[in-house]
């Protein structure tokens, strides 16, 4: 089975810290705009477009992080959904469904613990691949630094010696620390699969499964439960018909 995308997860990564940021501002803002105003009623529906903002950026990463577990480039287009009862009531029942919706509150939790999550992703997408890269190139550094400069970056063995068994020169000490780097190169990008699950972990419990719809009909419930295929009743009666089986009342 194909593993998910390194790169995508690296670039999952990069652009938490800008969502974030996003979802912090609008949350804080909000909130402390909105609650003094509560009293007055208007800072109820204020609150409402505070909790919807953050809430879509949080619903907006889960289908970014499934659509990544699930091996694809981009997450699916959510479908518009059609106009419900609660549209066609207008803003007050918007406000009430938005104040009843659980992920409206989960994404207060989200807005203010994404920025210190985001920073902590960001930093290790940035560092990690810089440092593999700068010890991956410590001969290339050495002799830049010892014909341009006359430094030699590598005068401390480092231990080298001793793992070794013999004494190094300065350049075999760079080619040794550019193995290394080589080596941890060859493993970001199970790094950034591993961060990437890590943090698609922290969106997927903080945004909650996705609600799911069930029949309103009881009988309709059992049928699907029964016959898998999710046959219509006629089609139920017909398969019983044919076969001489007494239905199942």
């Amino acid at each position: 089975m194909r593993k998910p995308s390194a790169l995508i997860a690296w670039k999952m990564l990069v652009l938490s810290l800008p969502k974030g940021i996003a979802a912090f501002v609008i949350i804080v803002a909000g909130l402390s705009a909105s609650l003094p105003l509560s009293v007055f009623l208007i800072g109820l529906p204020l609150l409402a477009a505070t909790l919807v903002f953050c809430r879509s950026i949080m619903l907006g990463e889960m289908r970014y992080v499934t659509a990544w577990l699930q091996r694809k480039e981009y997450p699916e287009a959510s479908a518009s959904p059609e106009p419900t009862a609660v549209e066609q009531q207008g803003w007050r029942a918007w406000l009430v469904s938005v104040l009843k919706d659980g992920r409206s509150y989960r994404s207060i939790l989200f807005g203010i613990l994404q920025l210190p999550v985001g920073i902590a992703a960001f930093t290790f997408a940035i560092v990690l691949p810089i440092t593999a890269l700068a010890v991956l190139l410590s001969p290339a550094a050495y002799e830049v630094s010892m014909r341009l400069f006359d430094f030699n970056l590598f005068a401390s063995d480092w231990r080298f010696d001793e793992l070794f068994g013999w004494d190094m020169t300065s350049a075999q000490r760079s080619w040794v620390a550019g193995g290394v780097g080589l080596a941890f190169v060859l493993l970001l990008p199970l790094l950034m699969r591993g961060l990437g699950r890590l943090y698609a972990a922290w969106i997927l419990s903080v945004a909650g499964p996705e609600p799911v719809s069930r029949p309103a009909n009881p009988q309709e419930a059992y049928n699907e439960e029964r016959f898998p295929f999710a046959m219509e009743n006629h089609e139920i009666g017909a398969f019983h018909a044919e076969r001489s089986i007494p239905p199942v009342s």
